[in-house]
């Protein structure tokens, strides 16, 4: 099939988990036999070389453009704005007339059999068309607005993202009118999105990793009195930061009194160099940065540690801490959606007290610290490699192919 596939952000390099999960899908879809253009938004200093992008795709095609990052440049101005409006902010700063422009220029030069678009932000540059558009889903993006709101205790910005989370929900039902189809994470996301359209054909794409990069290896030895634990994630995401402001503040004091030792190491891009301020004085605490590859930090960590309290989709950060062959503490939004069984494959804790004490047990028992990371990575090459990613786009493609999957509702 010849696809055409949207984006509104380029996924090279795979830093974070809509670029990791993006460039697996065109991985998968092009060692099946697609044949794929690719456009999206970039930045301007985006990398020289964008490998493996070009060994994917028949024609890439990208506008510059400087997305705001919203943790340093909140644009409240744009939010009222939008508000005002009654338009969803999270979406209308991907809006753009060149972008829609290009992508009719391309559905003029040739015929594509269906449009991937990444995300529902990239369907407000979308022109109606007959091909048929299958949505790709990293999360339900209106539950973790949702989900923000009834945590924030600052009343105006709770306010406003109950707003934006009422008004995600309004997007997201339109957006399910205006695509045969969507690919999801996970079957809890199936559910969630099956509520906005029910005869929406919804099918589960998990997210997965490469279990023959990500593998468990013999790092230097670690002191037994001096463990690492890691929480890997972009940090220009709030869910990330809330994170791991929780778990320094309610859960890292109690292992620290077992473990005085014990490191606690943020890896992961964009720290806000206010967030990063204030550990400054808090004993034992490392942030990274951007790192150009996390297999040195997952191979030198004891325990991973994945405290979300906020979040969608399925997070792809547990998957490779599994790949690599590592025991794994998260919270129930943490390992939501994966299909990971507690207590054998992953150790699930929401009280920040039994999270410490799952910790804790880990690091007091090597051999119960072993035996989960075994299950662990069994689990994830079973059900979360290259090759489940092939299988499950293959069936769904073929849908598509076959005209088993109609077109598109007219765009309201």
């Amino acid at each position: 099939m010849q696809i055409l596939f949207v984006a509104t952000n380029l996924p090279i390099p795979p830093d974070s988990g809509q670029s990791i999960r993006g460039l697996s899908i065109i991985r998968a879809l092009a060692s099946i036999g697609h044949k794929l253009t690719f456009i999206s938004f970039a930045s301007k200093n985006r990398p020289s070389n964008l490998n493996p992008l070009p060994s994917f795709c028949d024609c890439i095609e990208l506008l510059d453009r400087e997305m705001r990052n919203l943790t340093l440049q909140p644009n409240y101005g744009e939010r009222l704005k939008s508000l005002l409006k009654l338009r969803c902010y999270s979406i209308e700063r991907f809006r753009s007339a060149l972008m829609r422009e290009r992508i009719q220029a391309q559905l003029r030069q040739a015929k594509y059999d269906l449009i991937i678009c990444d995300a529902v932000y990239g369907l407000v540059n979308i022109p109606e068309t007959p091909v048929p558009i299958l949505l790709n889903t990293h999360n339900v993006e209106y539950v973790i607005l949702r989900r923000y709101a009834r945590m924030e205790k600052n009343p105006v910005k709770k306010y406003y993202a109950l707003a934006e989370s009422k008004l995600m929900h309004l997007a997201e039902r339109k957006a399910c009118r205006q695509i045969a189809g969507a690919m999801v994470c996970s079957g809890l996301d199936r559910e969630i999105f099956q509520q906005l359209r029910p005869d929406l054909p919804v099918s589960v794409v998990p997210n997965v990793v490469d279990t023959d990069s990500i593998r468990p290896e013999n790092p230097e030895r670690i002191a037994e009195n001096s463990p690492v634990l890691l929480f890997q994630g972009v940090m220009d995401w709030y869910p990330n930061r809330d994170a791991v402001k929780f778990f320094t503040q309610r859960i890292f004091p109690a292992i620290r009194a077992e473990y005085p030792a014990v490191r606690f190491i943020v890896a992961g891009r964009n720290p806000p160099n206010d967030f990063v301020a204030g550990f400054r004085s808090a004993p034992n605490i490392e942030f990274t940065g951007t790192v150009p590859d996390m297999r040195p930090y997952l191979a030198s960590a004891t325990v991973i540690v994945v405290p979300l309290r906020l979040g969608g989709g399925t997070r792809i950060k547990i998957l490779e801490a599994c790949a690599a062959g590592k025991p794994v503490v998260s919270t129930s939004i943490g390992a939501e959606g994966l299909d990971l069984e507690p207590r054998t494959e992953i150790i699930v804790a929401d009280d920040p007290a039994d999270f410490a004490r799952s910790v804790v047990s880990l690091l007091h028992e090597p051999a119960k610290c072993a035996a989960l990371a075994k299950s662990g990575r069994a689990a994830v090459v079973e059900r979360y490699s290259q090759s489940t990613l092939r299988r499950a786009l293959d069936s769904l493609i073929s849908e598509y192919s076959t005209g088993v999957v109609g077109s598109i509702s007219k765009q309201g």
